[in-house]
């Protein structure tokens, strides 16, 4: 997986509103942190009126003012992307040997082995589908973040293509020669596959993210119930409070009432404790709800904030790709203590070898960690060294 937001810097922001607009009929003309933009009626964008717009490119808001933002996170940025994604949503390029440099496969880059020559012969082609996705991830309070995740997996084995993806997004910057693209011909069984296959690997992959991101709304959660235990604990404490004030005057009254002789004064004696005794049963009867809140762990409370720091993840997809890539041998002459050979392993055009090589010596698999060597003519490991 790729983690697509890591391209997306100021200056790539400014050239491709600055391609994209002129694709769409209006002149840019760059000044200072400005992007001073002259829309035509003819112009195929809704973003813009007609007109001159000034983009500040910047984030400082003293320095934007009135006029409209264009930063990695502003709205301007995130409304061209759209407009970009809804107007070529899918597409079609093809990796040709020319486009790509061959990509030496770990157990040789840690070799101690000096390589001599490559040769790449492809011998049939395969298809790829690379998607760009927004991942968003929220809660309906205060966390919310959104990231752009890319990915290929290729249309027979659905299995995942890193290399493939890094090959795109390096080809896909406003500094590179443009890529020829086409219709795709692929068929929509294939792309939903496809795109459901991507879909559970970026989710999965992006995990680490979306873990952090629950920890601190489940912090910020167990903040607020405990905010919220506090007050009630206080409440709890005033209604006690209040309750043994209530009650002394009852008994105050009721002892009073004994040595009053007037029928109006024992009647407005008696009114005052009946207004008293329902303060009471009110009283009471907040305390003993609250009471048996406190002993359950206020459940009622704890739902609602569940509910509004519970993380929602939705998966977007941008663009879709597909891309034509080849598939053939890498040839790999190698040197090392006066001894040279050539190695032929699988290799895909943009994805790197596809295939295992196994030590001669012991059978074990080359790797990052156990990488070749040479036994006179023999590839062996180092794991196995006499």
């Amino acid at each position: 997986m790729t983690d697509a937001s890591l391209s997306v810097t100021q200056r790539r922001v400014e050239q491709f509103a600055k391609t994209y607009l002129e694709m769409s009929g209006c002149s840019v003309q760059e000044r200072d942190d400005e992007l001073v933009v002259n829309t035509p009626q003819t112009a195929v964008t809704d973003l813009l009126d007609p007109g001159t717009t000034t983009l500040v490119c910047t984030s400082d808001p003293e320095r934007i003012g009135d006029k409209l933002a264009l930063h990695p996170e502003s709205e301007t940025f995130q409304g061209l992307l759209r407009e970009a994604t809804d107007q070529a949503a899918i597409g079609r390029v093809e990796l040709i040997d020319a486009d790509t440099e061959i990509r030496l496969p770990d157990w040789l880059v840690e070799s101690e082995v000096s390589v001599a020559s490559t040769r790449f012969m492809p011998y049939y082609d395969r298809t790829a589908v690379i998607g760009l996705f927004r991942i968003g991830i929220e809660t309906v309070s205060e966390y919310q973040t959104a990231v752009l995740r890319t990915s290929a997996v290729d249309t027979n084995s659905m299995e995942e293509l890193p290399a493939l993806t890094d090959q795109l997004l390096v080809r896909a910057t406003p500094e590179s020669p443009p890529m020829k693209a086409g219709a795709t011909n692929l068929d929509e069984g294939t792309v939903r596959e496809a795109i459901d296959s991507l879909g559970e690997l970026l989710v999965e992959q992006t995990q680490p993210k979306i873990t952090e991101i629950q920890e601190g709304a489940t912090r910020a959660a167990g903040a607020e119930l405990d905010e919220y235990r506090q007050l009630q604990d206080q409440r709890i404490e005033e209604l006690e409070s209040e309750i043994s004030a209530v009650s002394n005057k009852i008994e105050r009254l009721s002892v009073g009432a004994e040595e009053i002789n007037s029928q109006a004064e024992r009647l407005e004696n008696l009114q005052e404790r009946k207004k008293l005794k329902a303060k009471h049963e009110e009283l009471q009867d907040e305390l003993d709800d609250l009471t048996e809140a406190r002993a359950g762990g206020f459940p009622e409370k704890r739902r609602e904030v569940g509910n509004r720091h519970a993380l929602e993840v939705k998966v977007e997809l941008l663009t879709l790709t597909e891309l034509q890539y080849e598939q053939g041998e890498l040839e790999v002459t190698i040197v090392g203590s006066g001894d040279q050979t050539s190695v032929r392993v699988g290799y895909g055009n943009g994805v790197g070898v596809t295939e295992p090589l196994a030590c001669e010596c012991c059978g074990s698999t080359l790797s990052g960690e156990n990488p070749l060597r040479l036994n006179g003519k023999s590839i062996c490991c180092v794991a196995c060294r006499e």
